[in-house]
């Protein structure tokens, strides 16, 4: 891990990603447009914002963006920007400016608008001026937890037997989001992790109702309201909530461009995640129980959840749009007996009832050929609710592809 570590660093070094525009539209009013940067990105606020009264950023800092209304016939025009704001924060991660015209774009639908970050080589993107407001918008993920949407199709060679084929997948929809700049937002998710053996390992599905507040500044709080834990057999089966939060941090390495000193590039992108959290609930069902052989399950329970998350990620760099090691650790505290099972040195998977912890270790490098699109190595330990099957140092290879949701901030008033 160690000699792989220094690879993607001097990999970076020779790596580079020039600030591009990923997609830009309208607000409902025509009056804003919203303009999203390929992430991650070494660009600042203070080289984003215009008007701003951020401590750090020079006062007397010019416009960085020109929006030009280019009609089929006739000159262009220019459409004054009155303000430029990250208004959501985690501006290198999330990558999202909002930019103020000084009056609304009218719909012509034979014209188009050219939006331009002004420094370096200006990236720009075209808008149809006859374009509708688009409220949501699909955009690359860093990893699988900065994904909304990830499907991944994996297969585990085996000594003495068949391949396993894996399915380990997730998704999540945003269906209302509220607050100052779009921070609060309610989505409905789920998530499989099972194979194709009557042993599944790993093997846990769930789905949940999330709700989740992104400060500017500070910690994420989440809460999944309510949800459900069961196996591919439905053998075990919880009712569960969630809540926690969690403290992101993120550094961007990057270097000047040679061709343009006021603009840096990116070679390589290092974060980290801590969270805190608890699971509490009910046990519906559990057909494994030694004791109990009803289906009645074992009542209610309650989980400490720490957990914590690194990434690295290098864009441009062997041919492919980027690679990522990512790695992710959770530990679930048990405050009374739950259904573990027992799958190692065994044929026959043991059930117990323990209230030992419950560690969970996954390793994801990526190879993504394109935005969204890759193949990966993945490496699992531990166990996951509702069974807790234990899974033995598995490893698996195999295609992904992945993608998250970008919600727009809500308009000023």
């Amino acid at each position: 891990m160690k000699r792989l570590l220094i690879l993607f660093l001097v990999a970076g070094a020779y790596a580079a990603e020039k600030p591009k525009i990923h997609i830009a539209n309208f607000s409902a009013d025509r009056k804003q447009i919203y303009v999203e940067f390929e992430t991650p990105t070494a660009l600042s606020d203070c080289d984003v914002e215009f008007a701003t009264n951020r401590p750090n950023c020079p006062t007397s800092q010019r416009v960085p963006w020109s929006v030009v209304l280019i009609p089929s016939i006739g000159n262009a025009i220019n459409l004054p920007v009155t303000s430029a704001k990250d208004e959501v924060g985690h501006f290198q991660g999330n990558g999202l400016v909002t930019l103020s015209l000084q009056d609304a774009v009218a719909k012509d639908p034979t014209a188009q608008v050219d939006v331009t970050f002004t420094k370096g080589d200006a990236p720009h993107f075209l808008i149809a001026a006859s374009a509708q407001p688009a409220h949501t918008w699909i955009s690359p993920g860093k990893t699988k937890d900065d994904s909304d949407v990830y499907i991944s199709g994996m297969v585990s060679p085996a000594v003495g037997a068949g391949p396993s084929y894996t399915i380990d997948s997730k998704g999540k929809y945003t269906i209302y989001s509220f607050g100052k700049s779009g921070a609060s937002t309610l989505s409905v998710s789920g998530d499989i992790k099972t194979d194709n053996r009557k042993t599944a390992d790993p093997d846990s599905f769930h789905w949940g109702l999330p709700y989740q507040h992104v400060a500017a500044h500070g910690p994420i709080e989440n809460w999944s309201l309510l949800g459900m834990e069961l196996d591919k057999k439905a053998n075990a089966i919880n009712l569960v909530s969630a809540p926690g939060i969690s403290q992101t941090f993120g550094h961007t390495f990057s270097k000047t461009d040679p061709k343009h000193p006021d603009v840096r590039l990116v070679s390589a992108s290092v974060g980290m995640s801590l969270t805190a959290g608890l699971e509490f609930g009910d046990n519906l069902r559990n057909d494994y129980a030694v004791v109990n052989k009803s289906s009645r399950g074992e009542g209610g329970f309650l989980r400490g959840v720490p957990g914590a998350a690194v990434y690295l990620v290098v864009p441009q760099v062997l041919h492919l749009n980027k690679i990522s090691l990512s790695s992710s650790y959770t530990a679930r505290i048990p405050t009374r007996d739950e259904l573990f099972l027992e799958t190692r040195h065994t044929q026959t998977p043991i059930p117990l009832l323990t209230s030992q912890t419950r560690h969970y270790l996954e390793n994801n490098l990526q190879f993504m050929v394109t935005e969204y699109a890759g193949f990966q190595i993945k490496h699992q330990y531990g166990s996951l609710p509702p069974a807790f099957s234990f899974v033995d140092h598995k490893v698996s290879v195999g295609l992904v592809f992945a993608f998250k949701q970008t919600k727009v901030p809500t308009q000023s008033p």
